[in-house]
């Protein structure tokens, strides 16, 4: 099984606090990676494999800037090339190990795995919200065994509130409420409002709203695996200028075919002192993520390589998404014309 994947686009490698002066080993789209700073902070991922004897270099040590291969010592600089074979002076042309562009933004790393010559910062999603002083954030990570695209099909179909998550942000008026999907400026935008429902038990603790709230989500899909769901809720009795609302923010980058990292962010725009309320919601959500990874996982074991048996209207979001990121995958793979005009066979 081939990942289907697109490899030019930037996607998040790790939260910026948890890639320091420590090797960290992670493997995204298939390819393993080592992530380190060096002495003066700058974020750097090369693959996880020495030259020499494909030793994963994230077992070694750093030596200043340079990574010692922890097998026969060969060091590698940042930049990929070769420092230092202990044991010979001249370094061969290929002593060098790949790297990956990489950026630092909203408390993000950011990489890019595809062709580098594209590799534009400007490009990189804008998730603002993780750094916006208007804005109070928690975030945390699930590593989840299910193909990437299982995690945007979820985010982009929260009927299953009602069952998954029906101790938390779920009840039966989510399923029941009518859907919209629609694909405008290659994003696909997946929107429910639900009028006159009784609080669920997050919603509850989370607004202090006791009585019958109106509540709506839209899913907001940027491809190839970015989910932002614009979230808010306000008394059945008032108007929706008295909305309380929050911005769930998810970030899923491709592991292996089977696996995923998911980086989540809850922002929301009021009660930003509200210490303990950010605490509640943090631990609700990675109880309720939890939940998700359970579904999740069980249905990738289920799948295989079987394609979906039944489609449902409120699969309408999820379908839409698929073709987007399949039209960008199969762009990758035909040849520019400038790649055409080198072809002399």
């Amino acid at each position: 099984m081939n990942l289907t994947a697109p490899k030019n686009f930037w996607y998040v490698a790790a939260f910026a606090q948890d890639v320091g002066r420590q090797l960290l080993a992670r493997t995204l789209l298939n390819q393993p990676l080592v992530l380190f700073r060096t002495n003066e902070g700058k974020a750097v991922a090369l693959e996880d494999r020495c030259p020499h004897r494909a030793v994963p270099l994230s077992l070694g040590m750093l030596i200043d800037d340079t990574i010692r291969c922890t097998y026969h010592g060969m060091q590698i600089n940042p930049d990929g090339s070769c420092a230092r074979i202990p044991c010979q002076d001249r370094i061969p042309a290929k002593a060098r190990a790949a790297t990956f562009p990489v950026v630092e933004r909203y408390n993000l790393i950011w990489i890019w795995m595809g062709d580098p010559r594209r590799a534009d910062p400007d490009a990189v999603p804008d998730f603002h919200w993780l750094v916006d002083p208007d804005w109070t954030v928690c975030t945390g990570y699930h590593h989840v065994n299910a193909n990437y695209q299982l995690l945007n099909d979820n985010l982009l179909d929260l009927s299953h509130e009602s069952y998954v998550h029906d101790d938390t942000i779920g009840n039966d008026a989510v399923a029941e409420a009518p859907v919209t999907a629609t694909v405008k400026n290659g994003k696909v935008l997946v929107s429910r409002e639900i009028l006159n429902c009784e609080p669920p038990p997050f919603y509850v603790k989370a607004t202090g709203f006791t009585s019958n709230i109106n509540r709506w989500h839209t899913t907001i899909f940027q491809p190839p695996s970015f989910n932002v769901i614009e979230n808010g809720s306000y008394p059945h009795d008032g108007s929706r200028d008295q909305a309380l609302e929050r911005r769930i923010l998810n970030l899923i980058t491709p592991e292996t075919d089977t696996s995923s990292h998911y980086f989540w962010g809850i922002a929301r725009a009021y009660q930003h002192d509200d210490e303990a309320l950010t605490a509640y919601i943090q631990e609700q959500i990675y109880y309720t993520f939890d939940q998700d990874k359970v579904v999740l996982e069980a249905q990738q074991r289920n799948l295989a390589d079987s394609p979906f048996p039944v489609a449902l209207r409120t699969d309408a979001g999820p379908i839409q998404a698929r073709k987007l990121i399949d039209e960008l995958v199969m762009n990758e793979q035909e040849p520019t014309q400038s790649e055409q005009a080198l072809d002399v066979s």
